[in-house]
This record gives structure tokens, sequence and C-alpha cells, in this order.
């Protein structure tokens, strides 16, 4: 991918990074001027600019189904985790660590493999992730801690039971490969496992006879792992990005590679992407689910403070079967049922996000988590002002396009760049995907992070295609559902 397109400058990992794992998309724009927590109240406190209701008709997507915010919430926690920035603090971007890889790895998933990360497996030769005994749950510890590889993936039970099924997708994988049903990533069928070794010396054997069965199940956990991650990396370019970008963006980006990000040989991430354009996806979450034949729920309680226990919401923590998800209602699975859509891109959010519980914010404490910054919105705008985001308007004119107006914006002010984002698309494409300014951030840093992982698709075979959907050379999260066991129909 080429450094630059055309004569803008990009944000470069050896040009602005010199520690931390973040930088800026456009180093050379002010910071929009800090306004504190009253403008952020005034925008994101319940009844506030962007309080959305309850989600109406209205406000849904006419063909996006439901599942794909959760797989956005999974890419965006493959990719990041900031825990020092503070709200009402001020850091630069190079002071941050990213405590996940900022590559399409799936690390969320795998850890750092069987050996270190042992607490994520299921204990067998074979490598398989662990999965609850009752199948619609991940397996967990004392204290109904998930054995995942990170915790946000509990936060709410619609973001949980995917990660379960990239588990059970790993878990499939490994199962056909060992069977020799089908190949790995470069066409090959794995050797039968030799005879396990037997309890003698051996004397006389080679080094690689006395490894051979430690080497057959090395490979054959690394095969599997290669093949979820490619049809995964394969999904998010493929699926997910077009569901949600302009298409004229995408493509540009795609075919002619980044104007403003570059992400060099050590990948890194840019605020403008973390703290403000894949958090734009929060505007697609609905107010509530229907999640299978008998079971529906809110989000999150209207109450914070109401019990998890008996189930009646959608937070995270431990599901029992009754409450699974029938993907039938969240992805084109069915001939007999149409999903649920998304909520549109606008510039509001639904108001369950505007009141949180604990449990939903990372690191809150109980009794620590005042109600102003329980909203969602209002940690997004304050977070903006933390890592010193330029406004909207001054990414539009950096990238060529003209800003929106007051009016369309509905505020006199500059404009906090997560806000412009929502607007943009709700004014720009009326909520279907987003505008200019949320598409080029978004693409840039998705697909530019893809090509620099060096274990994806593009850096290791870039010839290759999928080869375990139902259709050759395709695949999207259908195939990966039935795949994973969990279509019922």
């Amino acid at each position: 991918m080429s450094a630059t397109h055309g004569s803008t400058p990009c944000a470069h990992a050896g040009a602005n990074a010199t520690s931390g794992d973040f930088v800026r998309m456009f180093p050379n724009l002010p910071p929009r001027k800090a306004t504190g927590l009253p403008l952020a109240l005034r925008y994101g406190a319940p009844g506030g600019l962007v309080d959305g209701g309850q989600t109406s008709d209205g406000q849904l997507h006419p063909e996006v189904p439901a599942g794909f915010t959760f797989l956005g919430q999974f890419i965006d926690h493959d990719l990041t985790l900031d825990v020092l920035s503070v709200l009402g603090g001020r850091a630069e971007p190079a002071s941050l660590t990213d405590f996940r890889t900022p590559r399409l790895d799936m690390d969320s998933v795998y850890g750092a493999g069987p050996v270190v990360s042992r607490h994520l497996y299921d204990g067998s030769p074979q490598g398989k992730l662990a999965v609850n005994p009752n199948g619609a749950d991940f397996a967990r510890i004392d204290g109904d801690v998930a054995r995942i590889g990170d915790p946000r993936n509990d936060e709410n039970m619609l973001l949980a039971q995917l990660h379960l099924q990239m588990i059970k997708f790993h878990n499939r994988v490994t199962d056909l490969l060992a069977q020799g049903q089908i190949t790995d990533a470069f066409g090959r069928t794995l050797p039968p496992k030799p005879a396990d070794e037997p309890p003698t010396q051996q004397p006389g054997a080679t080094l690689d006879q006395l490894l051979d069965v430690d080497n057959y199940y090395e490979d054959l956990h690394a095969s599997a792992k290669r093949l979820v991650q490619w049809h995964y990396q394969w999904i998010v370019l493929h699926e997910f990005l077009p569901n949600f970008l302009d298409p004229a963006v995408l493509s540009d980006i795609v075919d002619n590679g980044p104007r403003f990000f570059d992400a060099g040989e050590r990948p890194v991430i840019p605020v403008e992407f973390s703290a403000a354009g894949f958090r734009a996806f929060h505007s697609t979450i609905r107010s509530s689910y229907r999640i299978n034949e008998r079971f529906s729920g809110k989000l999150f309680p209207d109450n914070p403070d109401a019990p998890a226990s008996p189930r009646a919401d959608l937070r995270g923590g431990p599901v029992l079967p009754e409450h699974a998800i029938d993907w039938r209602f969240f992805f084109d699975v069915s001939r007999s049922l149409k999903p649920q859509t998304t909520r549109r891109v606008q510039g509001s959010i639904n108001t369950q996000l505007l009141d949180l519980p604990v449990s939903a914010v990372p690191g809150a404490k109980p009794g620590a988590l005042a109600r102003p910054v329980a909203s969602l919105a209002v940690r997004n705008l304050l977070r903006s002002e933390t890592v010193g985001l330029p406004s909207g308007q001054d990414v539009a004119r950096a990238i060529g396009d003209t800003p929106l107006t007051e009016a369309e914006l509905g505020t006199a002010e500059p404009s906090y760049l997560w806000y412009y984002i929502l607007k943009e698309a709700e004014v720009r494409a009326r909520g279907r995907h987003f505008g200019p300014v949320g598409s080029r951030i978004i693409g840039e840093t998705v697909v530019g992070l893809l090509k620099a992982t060096p274990s994806s698709y593009h850096q290791v075979f870039p010839a290759w295609r999928p080869t375990l959907g139902e259709t050759p050379g395709r695949f999207e999260m259908t195939d990966l559902l039935y795949l994973a066991g969990s279509i019922k129909d």
C-alpha cells in the first residue's frame, strides 16, 4: 500500500509515533477547543440533543441485519483497548498504549495461544477453545467471569453471543481439519495424527520422530487459527465495511490506498478512529431486540440498578439455553424469516445508552459511577477532548469535502467529531451508511490495518480466496454461523 494518495500527508507510524500505539490521522489539525462537561451534558444527557428515545420503526435501517452492529463491536475490541486515558484529563496519543494488538488477528479470542493463555482453552491437545457445557454460554470461573481474551466482550449479551460463535467456529474448523474433511489455507490436507508416544526411551529415534505427535497438534492449531482469521478478515472487508461505508470512498481506499493514514510496519491506531469513527456505530444500536421465539429484551434495564437475575434484559453475564440467540433474528440466514435490522446512522443514539449500568462501563465500580457520566454519549464526547480530536468541520475540509452547515448540524459551535460523523450520515446518506468523513476515517483505518497485519491473507497469500463457504470464493456471516452449528433452518 502506498504511503500517499496524491500529495496529502498521511499519519504514519514511523513519523508520528515514538512511543505508544496511537497516532493522529490529521496531525496538522488543531484540537477542537475543549468545552468540558456542561456542553457534553447538553448533547449527551438523557433528554439532550442526541437522545433518540426508544427505537422506533422510522429509525430502523431498511436492509442491514442487526447482527452487524455487534460484529462491529467485536472488530473494535479486536483492535483497540485504551485503559490509560482519563475523562477530564488530556493525553497525547503517543503516550497511550493499546492493550489489544492493533491488528485483525482475533487476539480477543485466541489470547497469546494455548500455552500462555491456557484459561481460554479447553485443555485438549487439539487447542480447542473453552465453551460452557450447556453450549449457550462462555466457559466461566468463580464469580461468573467469562474465560475470554477481552472482558469487554461480556458487557452485553449480544456481543457475548457473537464472540461465542467465533469460538465455536474455531472448534469446528479444528475438527474438520483433523478429520481430513477440509484443507488448510494453502490447499493442503493435514496428515493423520501419528501414534501416541510410548512410555519408553525410544533408543535410536530421531528428534523429528520424538516430536512428531507434538508437532502434529501444533500444526493443527496453527492451521485452524489461520483459516478462521482469514475468513474473518474476508468478512470484514467484503461484507461488514460495504454495509456501512460510502461505496465510492471504500472503493477508492481499496483501489488506490489511503490518503491520510499509513499503518506502517508497526501498526498503530488513529485516535480519530478509536475515539470518534468507530464509536459512531453506537448510533446503530437498537434499544431492544428479539432474541428468540420466546425471549425479547431491552439492551440495558430502564433502572440501571435492577438485578441481573432472573434475566429480563440483555446485559452481559451468564446465559441460559432459553436465552440463547436464534441467529435468524440477527442475520439473513433463513428463507422463512426476515431478520431485525440495525438502527440507521443518525445524529442520535437510543436512550438506553444514556444511563448505563455499572456492568456496561469498563472499570466502573459500584457506587462510584455518577449518573451524568453514565451516559455513553457524554463519555464519548469527553473522551474526544481527552485525546484532543479536531472538529468535524476541520476534518471535512482536510479531506476536501464541504462541511455541513450549522442548519444541517443543528448547532452553531465547532462540532465534536463523533457527533459530526453521525449527522453527516443522516444528512448526506439518510442514515443508510456513513458519509465522507466517517467513511474515510473508518475505511482507511480498517483496510490499512488489515493489509498491515503480518498474519493476514493480504500479507501472506494475497491470491487466497475463502474455501469454507457454500459458494467457492465467497464467505459471509451466514457461512460462519452455519459452520459454528448455530443455524436452525
